[in-house]
């Protein structure tokens, strides 16, 4: 087997093949995919090699989501390198409207933030129908109002129509043909909100890579690790003092139906209080249970924010 991919779209020699990236992609071109892969095990690598395929195939264009900046711009990069005769484009807040809807017409890589695409989209600047692949960076966060659950929305359930007249008509992807790719190290713990990452972004398969499977060990380095500590932002104190509040309040609630947890509740602890609710209305349990089923979503979801908030900023949530 040779060492590096062989693709026509590819650049020769630069990216290494690895067994256990072939198997996720392969899965990811039947169907759409959720990768879950650890930090430094080629997440963005098994994108590529799906993303060449379908443009390949299919022609059109594929769309590159990513929640910040510097990551779109990093991104950017590595595509350009990767993809030597594609033409790819890079979409922040930064560039004009107008100017991005040029970029849309000309290119066949948009690499951008979400939030730029689903403005565009409202403001009908651009649509999706040529669009033969979407690949969602750090999919866990397709939950609740943020703009990754928009935009596939539009992708599956619009075929384009209601564009303004600046975007070009085409055929189009019809909605069958139409393929996601999330990828993400850390998926969450809460089965609810792995399940609502799914069904948002139409997800209908899983693929889970670890450093102990067998085809991944023999890429495995020893790594130095070093622990920095960094002092969390004071609007991020006062996000956490008032989510706290809220907390308690939900805690409080569940007691009153009869079931004790606490804001220092391992997510253990939670899941182990959900399986016994569910066994209990599956029992014909009373009104109680499933008011407590209800407010422990609360506490998941108050949970999940406090920890996004302290780990990954104010533009997670």
């Amino acid at each position: 087997m040779s060492r590096y991919i062989s693709h026509p779209l590819i650049r020769k020699d630069m990216i290494e093949q690895r067994l256990y990236q072939l198997s996720v992609a392969s899965s990811a071109l039947k169907s759409s995919c959720l990768a879950v892969l650890p930090t430094g095990l080629g997440k963005t690598i098994v994108a590529l090699m799906v993303i060449a395929a379908r443009l390949n195939d299919l022609g059109g264009k594929v769309l590159i989501l990513s929640p910040t900046k510097p990551l779109v711009e990093q991104h950017s990069d590595f595509f350009r390198q990767a993809l030597p005769g594609c033409t790819v484009a890079t979409f922040t807040g930064s560039i004009p409207p107008e100017k991005r809807t040029e970029l849309w017409k000309d290119s066949q890589v948009i690499v951008s933030t979400p939030q730029v695409i689903e403005n565009d989209l409202r403001a009908r600047r651009i649509d999706l129908r040529d669009v033969v692949h979407i690949t969602f960076d750090e999919a866990h966060r397709a939950v609740g109002r943020y703009a990754y659950v928009y935009i596939a929305k539009r992708y599956f359930e619009d075929l384009g129509a209601g564009a303004s007249a600046d975007v070009d008509a085409g055929a189009g992807v019809d909605a069958k043909s139409r393929l996601v790719l999330g990828i993400t190290a850390s998926p969450g713990s809460n089965p609810e909100t792995i399940a609502d990452v799914c069904e948002n972004l139409h997800i209908e398969c899983v693929e889970v890579k670890s450093e102990t499977d067998s085809d991944v060990i023999p890429y495995l380095h020893d790594r130095d690790i070093e622990w920095v500590r960094v002092d969390i932002p004071s609007e991020i104190k006062k996000l956490k003092q008032v989510l706290l509040k809220v907390l308690l309040g939900s805690c409080s609630k569940l007691e009153d139906l009869g079931f004790y947890v606490s804001p220092d509740s391992s997510k253990r602890e939670l899941l182990d209080l959900q399986s016994r609710l569910h066994a209990q209305v599956a029992e014909g349990g009373d009104r109680d249970s499933f008011s407590a089923i209800s407010v422990l979503a609360e506490i998941f979801k108050i949970s999940h924010a406090i920890e996004l908030g302290e780990t990954q900023g104010v533009e997670a949530l």
